[in-house]
């Protein structure tokens, strides 16, 4: 085997090692190759404030049969992410070999921990699929093997444990609540975005994440440049009304970002672009899920009934076109989150998890 660092051909021969894992999978549509291509681009405001390392493990044939991209952030210095992790099946030596040298990297470095399935950000993509694995993943959300799970888990200290929830808005358990939400949130103004103003909407959009999530565990704080980059390279799929800001007195205290499932436009094994952009924009093609990605409210307004309007705004905007709703992942020990998706949205769906690696024990 052989371990190739930083490769030109990263790119390539991740592209040719996805197309052997997932050769024939239905449920796969590749959501990752047009992040990582941004994230690795020379001009990337990300790149700018990392260290990105790509790693391919060829086997003695020159064949690829593991990649990962190791990223040291700017504002998670302390932290080894490694990122986009893919693998063939029955190949443990080679991820044995791709840990061993994150180890050697992150100990040189004095570096305090591993995370494994964490893409640069929380934001980027957080954990791996880890069931049910016989349906397509939502767009944004993981998916991957079920061997996946079987190589990580055993070499992590801590495993962080993510659920997704799923629910027929058509029929919204939200309706019979309707007038005492709307009674609640008068004080509020609920709005859509206003895409003409881009980058101070996503100024809102940063300033509210670092706020809402700075407790949360494996957050780092974004910046205007970095959401920015990341809105514009998907900008053409999202309209305003996927981006509902909730304001008091004029300032923005929290906000609900939400989007239709694109990968029912998207064929196995191909990516979002032009044609799915088509299909959306141009043809109209009928998206039956929605995603809610990220739900926020600073911490003075929450149990005001901020996020139940947030809910209700999106849930009479998406069920004019979509019949169900799936969430992001949510932490399971935030029980209050869990609570409100148990509430307004439905019912458990996909668990997710994140691996990390404590190396300030001189674990090993």
């Amino acid at each position: 085997m052989n371990l190739l660092l930083s490769d030109p051909k990263f790119l390539k021969l991740r592209r040719r090692l996805m197309k052997a894992v997932y050769h024939n999978d239905p449920n796969f549509k590749d959501t990752t190759t047009a992040l990582v291509t941004m994230i690795m681009h020379p001009k990337s405001r990300f790149g700018a404030s990392a260290e990105i390392i790509p790693i391919i493990i060829t086997d003695e044939r020159r064949r690829p049969i593991a990649c990962a991209i190791f990223i040291i952030a700017n504002k998670l210095s302390d932290t080894l992410q490694i990122a986009f992790f893919e693998a063939l099946p029955d190949q443990p030596a080679a991820v044995t070999l791709l840990m061993n040298y994150a180890k050697e990297i992150a100990q040189f470095r004095q570096l305090i921990r591993i995370v494994i399935g964490l893409n640069g950000h929380v934001n980027n993509g957080l954990g791996f699929l880890a069931g049910p694995f016989n349906s397509p993943a939502c767009f944004g959300s993981a998916y991957n093997p079920s061997y996946y799970i079987d190589y990580l888990a055993p070499l992590a200290t801590t495993q962080h444990t993510l659920v997704s929830y799923i629910g027929d808005f058509q029929t919204s358990s939200m309706d019979p609540d309707r007038k005492l939400i709307e009674r609640a949130t008068r004080q509020f103004r609920l709005r859509t975005g206003n895409f003409k103003n881009l980058r101070s909407e996503i100024a809102i959009y940063t300033n509210l994440n670092n706020r809402c999530f700075q407790s949360h565990p494996l957050y780092s704080e974004r910046s205007v440049d970095d959401d920015y980059e990341l809105f514009k390279s998907f900008g053409p799929f999202l309209k305003e009304e996927n981006f509902l800001i909730a304001e008091y007195d004029g300032q923005p205290i929290g906000f609900l970002l939400w989007y239709p499932d694109f990968h029912e436009l998207i064929r196995a094994g191909k990516s979002i672009g032009v044609r799915t952009l088509m299909k959306y924009r141009i043809f109209k093609r009928p998206i039956s899920r929605f995603k809610i990605t990220e739900i926020g409210v600073l911490q003075e307004f929450q149990g005001t009934g901020v996020i139940a309007g947030l809910i209700l705004l999106c849930c009479d905007i998406a069920k004019k076109h979509h019949l169900t709703c799936e969430t992001g992942w949510i932490f399971d020990t935030n029980k209050k989150s869990r609570s409100i998706a148990t509430r307004w949205i439905s019912k458990p769906y996909k668990t997710y998890t994140a691996f990390e690696i404590d190396l300030k024990q001189g674990n090993s």
